[in-house]
């Protein structure tokens, strides 16, 4: 239902002029979801066209290195985040079209505290908003529901006072959580909430899961879990189904460019928005990945005129996705694999990405609370394990073994047990396994 903008008029509703250009935008969306991939480039390249043509003219840094033609595409040299924090007064334009609205400028972290500042413009946010609406009708969300939010805030948040979470229509109350809270607090909050969704870090559910399956707790309303900003493996859906009785619905965003990519109602792909980005997967040779493939993420964003991000490379890795049974012709990701320093390698130099069962560890340790594992040489690993009582011996060398089954490797391990929880990043996240090791001048 949407809210009127016109004292006395209530229905059909009369919207102001920002949320009727979201409104425009998603209906506008509605119809190019179902064109094919070809159709979906040459539009892509007709908008290419007039950000490169402004960025050419209007940022310093970018005078000479973007070609005249859109074939030239792959010669363009990506745009990493030690550009963004060394040359951001270059990147961003002297001059943009006024009708873009008003500029703001988000500064963020990431995983690995390296801050950026990006500068984006009130139009960016109607297709961030647009995309987030299309969320919801792709998976028909009750709009009457009651929403839990657990995460990262730019402000400070009233656990106690609720919001709205649909933005443009009018929705049932969100719940507001920092993520900083700990898990035990959480799960006592969200009993009280008792909400029919919930929203939160992957990493979180997981804790949460653990800690709502020791204490044989669960949430009778919840329908749904929404994940972002983090991997979603299928033994992490398959725990929530089974301790929740919840899906998890995934949506991938980075706070520099916006929704990268929404999860298929149908299949459960990943949908690349592509009315907004152009998304490409690369391979180590800069060569674009083929379906099955992992690769770096790199994203240009289409309407970004006040600060253009031309191949900006996010040092996410995904896998590239098949066309989708769905009919939509929306590029699609399989799943996203995480970043760099989330990659581990073996004992003789080889990257991979390490793939961690929270069961598996339950079931030789029951009264694991946290865990997180830093590789800090080619052979050695520091695991930091949250749990009371400590571990015995014998344990540690069962979950040492359980752990080398997994990575497919052996090595030298070094544990760090405790009862305190583990620090969050300065990005209000956590992660579960941490590379840092130096591979050859690359860093996350």
């Amino acid at each position: 239902m949407l809210t009127s903008n016109v004292p006395g008029i209530h229905w059909p509703a009369v919207v102001g002029a920002r949320d009727a250009a979201v409104l425009a935008l998603l209906f506008q969306m509605e119809s190019t979801q179902w064109l094919s991939a070809e159709v979906l480039r040459s539009r892509q390249d007709r908008q290419l066209g007039a950000l490169l043509d402004h960025a050419r003219r209007h940022c310093p840094f970018y005078h000479e290195r973007l070609p005249n033609a859109l074939a030239s595409w792959h010669d363009i040299p990506l745009l990493t985040r030690a550009d963004l924090q060394t040359h951001a007064d270059a990147i961003r334009a002297s001059a943009y079209p006024r009708a873009h609205g008003k500029t703001f400028d988000i500064a963020t972290g990431g995983s690995t505290a390296e801050p950026v500042t990006v500068r984006r413009t009130a139009l960016t946010q109607l297709f961030w908003q647009a995309a987030t609406l299309r969320d919801h009708l792709w998976h028909r969300r009750d709009l009457s529901a009651t929403m839990a939010i657990i995460r990262q805030f730019p402000q400070p948040v009233d656990s106690r006072k609720p919001g709205r979470w649909s933005g443009v229509l009018h929705s049932g109350p969100a719940w507001y959580l920092p993520i900083a809270t700990d898990v035990e607090a959480q799960s006592r909050w969200l009993q009280e909430v008792n909400p029919d969704i919930l929203l939160t870090y992957p990493a979180n559910l997981d804790a949460l899961l653990t800690h709502m399956h020791h204490e044989g707790l669960t949430l009778p309303r919840l329908r749904e879990v929404r994940t972002v900003s983090g991997t979603v493996s299928p033994a992490l859906r398959e725990r929530c189904r089974q301790i929740l009785g919840a899906p998890i619905t995934d949506l991938y965003s980075a706070q520099e460019v916006g929704v990268i990519a929404l999860q298929c109602p149908d299949s459960g792909l990943l949908h690349v928005q592509s009315e907004d980005l152009r998304v490409e997967v690369l391979d180590e040779q800069g060569q674009p990945c083929r379906e099955g493939e992992v690769g770096q993420v790199v994203v240009t964003d289409l309407h970004n005129f006040a600060m253009p991000l031309v191949r900006y490379a996010l040092r996410d890795w995904a896998e590239v996705g098949p066309t989708c049974p769905c009919g939509r012709g929306l590029p699609t990701l399989r799943r996203i694999m995480g970043r760099t320093r989330n990659m581990a390698m073996s004992p003789e130099g080889k990257r991979f990405w390490p793939v961690l069962e929270t069961r598996r560890m339950l079931e030789v340790i029951p009264h694991l609370r946290q865990y997180q594992f830093e590789q800090t040489a080619v052979d050695s690993i520091t695991a930091r394990l949250v749990c009371a009582p400590a571990p015995s011996p014998e344990q540690l060398q069962r979950l040492q073994g359980a752990l080398e089954q997994m990575l497919g490797h052996t090595y030298r391990w070094t544990w760090q047990v405790g009862d305190a929880p583990l620090p969050l990043s300065a990005s209000g996240k956590f992660e579960e396994f941490i590379s840092s090791i130096q591979d050859s001048g690359k860093q996350a």
